[in-house]
């Protein structure tokens, strides 16, 4: 998202930048600020310009940005919230709602996406992104739906192609799962994010108690991405089920030197904690 964010401050800048007085050129210093990654200098121009003019709506909004880079996601929402009751765009209101995917407050995510839906279905990858908030949430049925209707707007899409064949798992749906799996990997053999769908599938395997396929699929993924720390867990998992307990440390102190509890998409699960208690 941090591509994202400088381009929103470029694209301020050229929107204000015809105007004239101290709050434009307060948020103009912000953005070059931001741009350049010194943010605490970037906060305080935004904070010049919001005093100089407590209706800049572009400044609230940069603030916000900058916030949520930094991980302060109370303030950036706050941020979001005052530049959308001065008007701001439904932009802002899309930086919103992913600052409380950020802050894993789901239920707020879910409500600004649907305020997003309702103003424009058409909005890039809506769909996805509450289909995703469902998911983390688990309910896998709204998910499923959403993902869906995100297929009809675009079939080719990967990740909610990638992350619907993850909910046919979640509902048992387990050969419509493998055979999508196989479609998907046939499809797009070199898109950058196919480990995450070998690793995907090795759970799969691991669900139906096939470990060979489970450990092929676990070390394809890894190939392809070495420091993916949920991989190395997922293998872990695998060799402990397997009775190699030498390897399911090993791989078990990898991902937890790679920082898998910190990974955006983890959840501690009672494999997990099995882990734990092998390793100690």
């Amino acid at each position: 998202m941090k591509n994202a964010v400088l381009l929103l401050f470029v694209l301020v800048f050229k929107l204000t930048g015809l105007a004239q007085g101290k709050p434009v050129d307060f948020n103009n210093k912000g953005i070059e600020f931001a741009k350049n990654k010194q943010f605490e200098k970037a906060i305080k121009s935004f904070d010049q310009a919001i005093k100089a003019d407590p209706d800049f709506v572009a400044a609230y909004s940069n603030r916000g940005q900058v916030n949520r880079l930094q991980k302060n996601y109370e303030q950036a929402i706050s941020d979001f919230t005052a530049s959308l009751e001065k008007g701001g765009s439904i932009d802002v209101l899309y930086s919103r709602a992913n600052t409380y995917m950020d802050a894993k407050d789901f239920d707020n995510a879910i409500r600004d996406y649907g305020m997003i839906i309702n103003q424009n279905p058409s909005y890039p990858s809506i769909f996805f992104d509450r289909g995703y908030a469902f998911i983390m949430l688990d309910k896998y049925e709204d998910a499923k739906k959403d993902l869906e209707e995100q297929l009809k707007r675009d079939p080719k899409d990967f990740k909610s192609l990638g992350n619907l064949i993850g909910l046919k798992k979640k509902l048992k749906l387990y050969e419509e799962a493998l055979a999508d799996y196989e479609i998907l990997l046939e499809e797009f053999p070199d898109n950058p994010n196919s480990y995450i769908l070998y690793n995907n599938r090795a759970s799969l395997y691991q669900d139906i108690k096939d470990y060979d396929k489970a450990l092929i699929d676990a070390n394809k993924s890894i190939e392809l991405k070495g420091d993916y720390a949920i991989a190395f867990i997922n293998r872990a998992e695998l060799y402990m089920k397997m009775g190699d307990k030498v390897r399911a440390c090993q791989d078990f102190e990898t991902g937890i030197k790679l920082g898998v509890e910190k990974h955006q998409h983890f959840r501690a699960d009672k494999d997990f904690e099995d882990l734990q208690k092998l390793c100690k």
